[in-house]
This record gives structure tokens, sequence and C-alpha cells, in this order.
């Protein structure tokens, strides 16, 4: 494997959660929980999202030995709701 492939690899493993924390706070921050979220940021929201859904697709990969399994993305977007979820249970 080249390193130009390992580099299409690793971003491929981290595309899909990175793109979905971004959907996950759009929808939360601009139409389900306005008022809830209005004082946190956009961007430390989606940080705070992605990281952990980077940090679910990780142990997914480590769990399964493999990427593209559907309880790995199950388990990474589990993952990757946990700070949003965790902000509004503290509200």
């Amino acid at each position: 494997m080249t390193p130009i492939d390992a580099f299409w690899h690793l971003a491929n493993l981290f595309a899909a959660p990175l793109f979905v924390a971004l959907l996950l706070v759009l929808l939360a921050k601009g139409l389900v929980w306005r008022q809830v979220l209005s004082a946190v940021a956009w961007s430390r929201l989606w940080l705070e999202s992605a990281l952990a859904g980077a940090v679910g697709a990780v142990a997914a990969l480590l769990w399964l030995g493999a990427d593209g399994k559907l309880v790995g993305y199950a388990l990474w977007l589990g993952v990757l709701s946990l700070p949003l979820a965790w902000r509004l249970v503290r509200h």
C-alpha cells in the first residue's frame, strides 16, 4: 500500500462520522433545539461530536476488525450522539 492509498483509507474511515456530525449539529442547533443550544457555538458542537464519532469509528474498527459493518456504523453513530445528548440532558 502506498502512502497515498493509506491517506485515502484514513480519509474514508473518518469522512462519514465527520459529515454525519455536521448534519446532526445543523439539525439540532438550527431546527430542533434552537433555544436550548443557543449559548453553544456551532464549531464547538461539531468538534465534540466529530471527535466522538472518530473515536467510535476507530473503536468499531478495532472491535470488529474491519470497516463497513452495520454494527460498526451503529456504534460510531451512537457515540457521535453522546456529546449533544449530554448537553441536552444537562440543560
